[in-house]
């Protein structure tokens, strides 16, 4: 398993839980409810299948070299279908929520550093998994999340769930 292997490094680091794994789309930030509601207005009028995406390859914002984020990414075929969804699903909120301040980069945060201790081991382990194969998962909906911060990490509640065809 990928984070038992992140914590073998023995890197500072804070790791995400199982439970809480997922790929962001956009992040809307701060919504009140009349804006849920036009979320919900626009997105249930998207007809988009599910698909299956074949996770693959370990990295970090901003590079390998010095990592903040370590994440998980895809093939380029899965890449290529993950795009196209979110490239309808960000046209459909145009103009809700926080402006996009970067291009979209499909990946999994895995864990985020908190420190530089142990960084060598960390850049280790992300260079010879560069390429590493992590399985494949069918991505059937879209979901509306709350994020709760905490001391001890963010806490994502489902507000909104929409099915993929």
């Amino acid at each position: 398993m990928v984070e038992e292997e992140l914590k073998r490094t023995r890197a500072d680091l804070k790791v995400v839980g199982r439970d809480n794994l997922h790929f962001t789309v956009k992040f809307l930030g701060e919504v009140p409810d009349d804006t849920v509601k036009e979320v919900d207005r626009r997105l249930e009028r998207l007809a988009l299948s599910s698909f299956d995406v074949q996770v693959r390859g370990v990295g970090a914002f901003p590079d390998p070299r010095r990592p903040r984020v370590v994440w998980a990414g895809l093939s380029s075929e899965s890449e290529a279908a993950m795009n196209e969804a979110a490239t309808a699903f960000i046209g459909a909120l145009e103009g809700v929520g926080k402006p996009e301040d970067h291009e979209f980069h499909p990946h999994v945060t895995l864990a985020r550093v908190k420190s530089p201790v142990n960084s060598g081991a960390l850049v280790s382990f992300l260079q010879l998994n560069s390429a590493c194969d992590l399985g494949e998962t069918r991505i059937t909906s879209l979901k509306l999340k709350s994020s709760i911060l905490s001391p001890s990490g963010p806490a994502y509640t489902d507000v909104r769930e929409y099915g993929l065809r």
